[in-house]
């Protein structure tokens, strides 16, 4: 009881020498290292959880949907027919038409091996840096486009950018039984 009046006695003396402010202070940095120790690591664990119960959400109805959209598990028969991969590619040049990039000349190739092929497409663009971020966003919407290569750099003056542009279309091959007939 003794070292208890001693104490409130010191505090007291504390008090009047260096003004009352220092009594609040002490309890908000009590308060601080409380909440720094103790209610912080508790809420980055919630967090933690929460986010990793979210991904394996994602996870598992994305899994469910491959394999609602491919039988047997099949990767290759998500993508889209042949006929579909050529409208495709003529899309990819109506968006770049539609978003105010000029085309110059493009390189086409495809290319089949086994159940899967693809054509790839490489086109120089020219226009601003907007122009060329709302095309590539557009053409994230074509079913088996994939953007391969992108490269940017600064035409001359007063005439935007030049971007190398670097797509493959890709698409489902025929078996050779279809092929025949």
């Amino acid at each position: 009881m003794m070292q208890l009046n001693a104490l409130r006695w010191r505090l007291e003396v504390l008090a009047v020498r260096h003004g009352l402010w220092m009594l609040p202070g002490a309890v908000l940095l009590l308060g601080a290292l409380l909440a720094w120790g103790w209610w912080l690591p508790s809420q980055e664990a919630a967090l933690r959880e929460a986010l990793s119960m979210q991904a394996s959400e994602q996870l598992s109805t994305r899994t469910q949907a491959a394999q609602a959209s491919a039988p047997h598990g099949a990767p290759h028969s998500a993508l889209p027919p042949a006929a579909r991969a050529d409208a495709a590619v003529q899309r990819l040049f109506a968006l770049a038409a539609e978003h105010g990039l000029t085309i110059a000349q493009a390189d086409y190739r495809r290319q089949e091996t086994g159940r899967v092929g693809r054509w790839q497409v490489q086109m120089p663009a020219t226009g601003t840096y907007p122009q060329v971020r709302r095309f590539l966003r557009a053409a994230q919407a074509i079913p088996g486009l994939s953007l391969d290569e992108l490269g940017i750099h600064r035409a001359p003056v007063g005439a935007g950018i030049e971007a190398r542009l670097l797509f493959s279309v890709w698409f489902t091959a025929q078996a050779p039984a279809q092929r025949a007939s």
